[in-house]
Formats: structure tokens, C-alpha cells, sequence
């Protein structure tokens, strides 16, 4: 009971101690590494296309940046393809170096337009440390762009730690504690090709569908000289650079050694609303309870299994059920901490397997000490193993009982002084002692100068019987050797008498648990001490009960002795005597 409480109790702190660090966000650079991996390619929404700012594009119309005037053509030729809306992620936030008649003449095609366009706007910086992010400065296209067609969406993004773009803000303020606010530039423009959105206020993780050069591009050049129709008619459109020089790129969950394009970002962005894609966190008391129940679980493995490594092997198999039960739940968009869930469990199977190394050690220590003289090394091996076998308590088992007890020993304690009697018992003890062990048995208790042992127990030993009589026989033939030392020094010999019988007793520990005693208890005991005595009466030195001869496999020479009386029980029992080979 105090080992069972002190695994769960060892599982709990463990929890609470995993649940501190998911609060305080630590392990978060691994937690994204692993979610990174977790990315799958998505489909795309057919209507999202890329006017690119490539390197094609720059050697055919020239140095960058261009004239405002290239611009204006290209807003000109796509009213010829009505889009469903148009972002722009180029920032047009300072008079052009072509002079105002360049910058009249974008603001001359912005104001002969019908389709909708959204124009940039950028937070520097983006401050995340109110409810909602809001710009310590704003980058914004110069006044004479806005037209009825025109609004602006931000562009700015989350970077982590390590630098990849995961997150994004739906929603800005221009400035801290201002009432308006400004939609990132993508879904500004899905709002504004037609499809409604729900705003999130914060940010959002980014559900990428693919690695960048996935979404439909097309060089920006193209538009100048070719008819487009069937590629532009109807899409969403986003322009930006693509081109390496122009250095717009970050790294992605799904980069794998190549960056995205600010735009692709953008055009992602795009996608995972109208694809109806999210990504969001577990709720932060499900995870509390999830790590809970993994560490409670991972308990109860070790206390249900009490062979050392199977705990692991079963825990490794939580492991894994979890892993892909995470898996299952971020292709749904919900992101569970799976690092803090592998904490959970895997710190609680270290925590235990120490616990149980050190417990277990002492309990083996003790269970040594208490049994190795009693029992055979194999027998001590597998009370090793199982230590339950021997705990406070018992089970009712079939087992056959061995008594042993010296005739005449008044006349041996009075031939002899104290010491020389001691001296001898105990090396009639140690030969006797040696045949129980190497036949397998247990060396129950010394009572005077009487011996019991059993066999069947803690062990299964369907050849009890056998093996009782072999150590009777065994113990017969080394007295022999112990009378001629005994004659050869001119003292008494030794004569003894062994009763053997088989039935159901209860064994296990009997006593208090600070003290207690691996025994045997039951009516079989008392009917093997009752044979025992008998061989005074009838002059043998082996007596054995008819449910031990009939559980004997080997060949024997029985001699019936008849039937007999025991207290306690209503009919006699019948008794032999076994010739010794």
C-alpha cells in the first residue's frame, strides 16, 4: 500500500512540475521544431495567384525600383480581368525617384480602376504587449494612392525566436489606445473579394498548405505583354517580390532549406482563410489535465506490472499512443504541447524506474537476508523476481509438508554438555538443512530439535511430493555419515522420525509487518506433524498420508500401516511407510 501511494504521489509532483514549465512556455524552440515537422502540404484555393517581382521580370523592365508608371500600366491591364481583389505588398511610402508625374500616374490608374485593391501598411515596430498588437510607428502608402477603390492591410508578421515566421496579427492598431484598426493585408483582401471572415483579435498561427513556388506564379512582365485572361480572370491576386536579390524572404515551417517569399506568405495567409484552416492551441486546462492524466497513467503501468521492464515497454507504447493522437489532432488545427505531454509520461517512467531501483533494492536486500538460508537459490530467485509472492497475507495453495524430530533426544541433551549438545545440533541442522534446499523446498522453522519445511510454495512445484521424499531419503543417508562421526567421538547416535503430507494450506507472511514469518498454516500442517510422531509408535522413519503416496510419480516400495486418528477430523487417514533406497 505505502509503495502503491508513493508511485501515484512521485506521478502527481512530477505532473505539477511539468505543468510549471508549460505555464512558464519553456522547451517553446522545441515544441515549434517539432510541430515544424508535423506540416503537411494542403490543397489550394484555385482563385490565388502571384503577380512575382522575379529576376525575369527585373532584367526585362529594368533596375528596381521601378517607375510607379510600370505599376499603373499593370493595375490598368488587370481591369481588362476583373479580379476578385488585388494586394499589393510593395509599400509605395515615398515620392518615386521619377518625380510626381510618376507617382500621378499610379494615382491616376488607382482612381480609374473598379476592382478592389489593398495596399500596404507597416508596424515598426509591431508591439505585442497590449490586447492587441499596435505600431510604435506606421508605414503607410503616401496620401495621394488612397482612392474609392483602394484600403490597407498591414503586412507585418511574428518571427520566433529562431527567426521562422509561424504567426501572424489579424488586427493592428495604428498606434497604442487608437479606436480604428487595420486588418493584415490578406485577409483585408479576402474580406474584400466577397468572402466573410470571423476577425480573430490575436494572432494566429499561419497554416501553411505548401513550400514556397507552390502557389500559382506568374512573372510580373508577363501581364505587360500577353493576354491573361484565362490566368487572371476572377482571382485574387497578390504582387510582390519573389526575386532573391530584393531580399523579402523568411523561413517557414515548411522552408526545409528555402525561404517563402513575404508575398507567398501573404498568399498562405489568404488560403488558410478561404480553405477554412486553423491551427490553434489545446486549451490550456485540457493540456493541464492531459499532462496529469499521461503522468497518472504512466503510474498506474508501474503499478499494475511488477516486472521491471515491462513498465517501460508499456509506457513507450503511451508514448506513442499519444504521439499519434497529437499527430491526429494538428491535422484537425489543434496544436497540442507534445513536448510537455512526452515530459509528462517520460518523467514520470524515469522518476519511477529510479524509485523502483532504490525500493526495490532495499525490498530485495531484505527478502535475501530473510529467505537465503531457507530456500534453494532458484526459489530465491523467483521471490527476487516477484516479491509479491511473499507480502503480508497469504494464499491457499497445495503444498506437501515435511516434520522431522529427533527420537531420544532427552537421552542425547543428558549424554552431553550444553555446548558439545549445540554444537551438535547444529551440525544435524546443516545436513538436514542441505537436503531441503537441493530438493527445492523451504526451510519453514527449527522448533527444539524439530525441522518443518514444505515444497509447493512460494513456487508451483508439481513434483512436490517427489522431491519432499527424495530430501527424506537424502536426509536418512547423510545421518548415517553424521552417526559414524558421532560413534567414532563416543556419542549417542542420532535417530529421527519425518512425517510427509500433501493438501491445501494457506502460505505467505504471518505476523505484524515489522515482523513477521514466510510459514505455512492450515489442517495439513497439523496432520504432517501427527504422522511425524507416529514413527515412535510404529518404529519406522518414514511415515507419509495416502494424498502424498498418490501424488508420488516416481518408483517406491509403500508399506501400508493402516488407518489412523487425527484431531479435528471426522474420518482416519490412511498411512505408509516407505522403504529408503
Amino acid at each position: 500500500m505505502r509503495t502503491s501511494l508513493a508511485i501515484f504521489v512521485l506521478a502527481i509532483l512530477t505532473a505539477v512540475i511539468v505543468s510549471v514549465s508549460f505555464a512558464g512556455g519553456l522547451w517553446l524552440g522545441l515544441e515549434n521544431f517539432f510541430e515544424d515537422l508535423l506540416f503537411s502540404p494542403k490543397p489550394l484555393h484555385g482563385d490565388i495567384v502571384i503577380l512575382a517581382i522575379d529576376s525575369d521580370s527585373i532584367n526585362k523592365i529594368g533596375q528596381w525600383p521601378w517607375p510607379r508608371k510600370v505599376f499603373a500600366d499593370v493595375l490598368i491591364k488587370l481591369e481588362t480581368y476583373q479580379p476578385k481583389a488585388l494586394g499589393i505588398d510593395v509599400i509605395f511610402s515615398e515620392q518615386s525617384r521619377f518625380g510626381a508625374a510618376d507617382d500621378n500616374a499610379l494615382a491616376s490608374a488607382l482612381e480609374k480602376i473598379s476592382y478592389p485593391v489593398v495596399l500596404p501598411a507597416h508596424a515598426r515596430p509591431l508591439l505585442l504587449d497590449s490586447s492587441l498588437p499596435y505600431a510604435g510607428s506606421l508605414l503607410t502608402p503616401l496620401a495621394e494612392f488612397n482612392s474609392p477603390q483602394t484600403t490597407t492591410g498591414h503586412v507585418n508578421l511574428i518571427l520566433d525566436h529562431d527567426g521562422v515566421v509561424r504567426q501572424f496579427p489579424p488586427v493592428i492598431l495604428a498606434e497604442k489606445n487608437a479606436t480604428s484598426t487595420i486588418l493584415a493585408l490578406a485577409l483585408e483582401a479576402v474580406r474584400r473579394a466577397g468572402f466573410e471572415q470571423e476577425i480573430p483579435q490575436a494572432p494566429l498561427r499561419i497554416v501553411f498548405a505548401a513550400q514556397a513556388g507552390a502557389i500559382k506564379r506568374i512573372p510580373f512582365s508577363r501581364v505587360l505583354i500577353e493576354d491573361l485572361s484565362s490566368l487572371l480572370k476572377n482571382k485574387i491576386i497578390f504582387i510582390g517580390s519573389t526575386a532573391a536579390d530584393l531580399h523579402d524572404e523568411k523561413p517557414t515551417p515548411l522552408s526545409r532549406g528555402t525561404q517563402m517569399p513575404g508575398v507567398e506568405i501573404q498568399a498562405n495567409i489568404a488560403n488558410m482563410f478561404l480553405m477554412n484552416y486553423r491551427l490553434r492551441p489545446l486549451a490550456s486546462s485540457l493540456m493541464y489535465l492531459w499532462i496529469l492524466a499521461a503522468a497518472l497513467a504512466s503510474a498506474l503501468i508501474f503499478r499494475l506490472s511488477k516486472y521491471s521492464l515491462r513498465p517501460i515497454l508499456y509506457n513507450l507504447i503511451l508514448g506513442l499512443a499519444q504521439t499519434v493522437v497529437a499527430v491526429i489532432l494538428f491535422e484537425r488545427g489543434v496544436a497540442v504541447n507534445f513536448i510537455h505531454l512526452t515530459f509528462a509520461w517520460g518523467l514520470t517512467t524515469i522518476v519511477l524506474i529510479i524509485y523502483r531501483y532504490f525500493s526495490e533494492g532495499r525490498e530485495k536486500l531484505r527478502l535475501r537476508q530473510l529467505f537465503s538460508k531457507y530456500v534453494s537459490k532458484d526459489v530465491l530467485e523467483e521471490i527476487l523476481k516477484n516479491p509479491a509472492l511473499v507480502q503480508l497475507g497469504g494464499v491457499e495453495k497445495e503444498i506437501t509438508v515435511f516434520f522431522s524430530d529427533i527420537r531420544g533426544f532427552t537421552t542425547l541433551s543428558e549424554a552431553t554438555t550444553p555446548h558439545e549438545l549445540v554444537k551438535i545440533l547444529n551440525r544435524y541442522f546443516t545436513l538436514m538443512t542441505e537436503e531441503v534446499l537441493i530438493h527445492g523446498g523451504v526451510v519453514d522453522k527449527f522448533i527444539g530439535d524439530a525441522i518443518m519445511a514444505f515444497w509447493g510454495a512460494p513456487i508451483d512445484d508439481p513434483e512436490g511430493a517427489d522431491h519432499a521424499l527424495a530430501a527424506s531419503f537424502g536426509m536418512l543417508k547423510k545421518l548415517k555419515t553424521l552417526n559414524e562421526e558421532l560413534r567414532s567421538q563416543g556419542k549417542p547416535e542420532i535417530n529421527i522420525g519425518i512425517g510427509l503430507y500433501t493438501g491445501p494450506a494457506i502460505v505467505g507472511n504471518v505476523g505484524a509487518e515489522t515482523r513477521f514469518d514466510y510459514t505455512v498454516i492450515g489442517d495439513t500442517v497439523n496432520v504432517a506433524s501427527r504422522l511425524e510422531g507416529l514413527n515412535k509408535e510404529y518404529k519406522t522413519n518414514i511415515i507419509i498420508g495416502e494424498t502424498t503416496k498418490n501424488k508420488l510419480e516416481g518408483k517406491y516400495e509403500f508399506i501400508p500401516l493402516g488407518t489412523v486418528p487425527v484431531k479435528g477430523r471426522k474420518e482416519p487417514i490412511t498411512i505408509y511407510t516407505v522403504n529408503v533406497t
